[in-house]
Formats: structure tokens, sequence, C-alpha cells
């Protein structure tokens, strides 16, 4: 016979359980954080080497042309770019169409999935005036990479305009960069802008990764780059479309610049 007393936790042992449940969960957090980030780092990379492998492979089917990079307003089906669409337009933000649709993308051959184009750390979506719109493409191409049709007057001249994959796998420098990770609240038209002879910058790339964003090159390869300075980080701009953010002296603009183009 026992003794009629339940067995049961004092009120000091159940606080001693809650607080080693805490540490636990405390020292357990940041590390599925760092997974998590780590995850969709690959995602982002896995993403941009697809665009590169696209490139390659377009550029293997159509006698080492590169694919047309650059801006049509509105998308043209008799002005083909690797991709269209400019994001200040509401309705270019829910036609997947423009990425997807061999009429008006020259990738569509080559990447069948919307998916693709959106980095994992993107929101699926953005407010442009108050309206709730799909956010559907994350990526741009080197606006001095198969640049056609009209040329973009706010960008410089006197710079190479590669035309070729060989000519730019064969650059002279450390490596052009074909596709970059742009930052979600500065992306635009399909080319990544590159203000060649000024501290400004045109596009933001993207930091989400670690301070970071991904970077393809003309070579085939794809890494992470660490942004030193803050104002990359940051990213602020007064106007969303003015594409001239001045940052005077910033060691990212002279980084981005030196893996751009050329002078002719």
């Amino acid at each position: 016979m026992g003794n009629g007393k339940r067995a049961g936790f004092t009120l000091i042992e159940l606080l001693v359980v809650i607080t080693i449940i805490g540490i636990l969960a405390a020292m357990l957090l940041p590390a599925l954080a760092r997974a998590k980030a780590m995850a969709k780092r690959a995602g982002c990379t896995n993403n941009t080497k697809q665009l590169a492998l696209s490139l390659a492979m377009y550029t293997s089917d159509f006698a080492d042309w590169l694919p047309a990079n650059g801006m049509v307003d509105p998308p043209n089906p008799q002005k083909k770019l690797w991709v269209q669409g400019a994001f200040f337009h509401a309705e270019h933000n829910t036609n997947n169409s423009y990425l997807l649709d061999p009429d008006y993308a020259l990738f569509a051959g080559y990447i069948p999935t919307a998916r693709v184009y959106l980095c994992p750390t993107d929101k699926d979506y953005f407010f442009m005036n108050g309206i709730r719109l799909p956010r559907i493409r994350s990526y741009a191409l080197n606006a001095y990479v198969g640049w056609a049709w009209e040329w973009d007057s706010r960008l410089p001249q006197g710079y190479r305009v590669y035309r070729k994959h060989s000519d730019l796998a064969a650059s002279p420098g450390s490596g052009i960069f074909t596709f970059q990770d742009v930052h979600p609240e500065s992306i635009c038209w399909p080319f990544f802008g590159v203000l060649m002879s000024s501290d400004y910058f045109f596009n933001f790339p993207n930091s989400s990764h670690d301070r970071g964003g991904i970077v393809a090159f003309a070579d085939g390869h794809v890494e992470r780059h660490k942004w030193r300075d803050a104002r990359t980080v940051t990213a602020f701009s007064a106007s969303y479309h003015s594409h001239y953010e001045a940052s005077a002296g910033n060691q990212d603009l002279q980084w981005i610049r030196s893996h751009t183009t050329v002078p002719w």
C-alpha cells in the first residue's frame, strides 16, 4: 500500500526545467536562423547559376552572340530581350509571360519556371501606390552585356558594350559580371545599370545574404560578394526611380565598376 501521496514537480523543479528549456532554445534558435539563411543563399546561388548557364547555352545556340539586353517599353515581340518588363508598371509585375513566353523572352526556352527569377530572401509581394503586387524578378543583366535597341541615355557612353560571349570572356581585368541579385527596392528594367564615371548608384545590389549579394561572371562562375560600405547595404533612395543616388568614395561602387566593362 502506498502512502496516498501523488508524485509531482515542485515549483522549484518546474522553474529549473523551464530555465533549461529557455537556455536550450536560446542556443538553438541562432543556429536555426543561420541554417535558414544559408539555405536561402544556396537557393539564390542556384538561381543565378541557372541564369549563367542559360546565357552560355544561348550563346552556344546562336553563334556566340549574347542575348539581347536593355529596355523595351511596352514589351514588344519584335524587340525580344532575355526577359522583358519594367517594374514601375503594375501590369509588368503580374505577367509572367515577359519571363516565360518565347514571344517576349529569349530565355523562355531555357528556364521554364518563374520561380528561378526570384531570390528566396525577397518577399513575394510589394506595394505600389498602395496596391499589393507580386514580385516576379530579383535579377538583372549587366547593362554593358548584350545591350540592344535604344541606349538608355542615363548610362555613360565611351565604354565597351559586349555583343559576343568570346569578347566578354576575353575581357581584361578580374572578370566582367553578367547577372546580379538586385536590391528589391531598386530593381526595375531587365538590365543592371552602372554609372561608370561617377560615384552614384543607378541600381543597388542586393545585400540580404549577410551583407552580400550573389553575382555571376563571364566565365560562368557564381559567388557571393560581401559589400563593405554601409551605404550600399542601406540602399536608400529618396526617389525609387531617380537612379542617381550619390555615394562618394564608396568602395563597393568601385568594385562594381571594375567588373562592369572597360573604356573603349
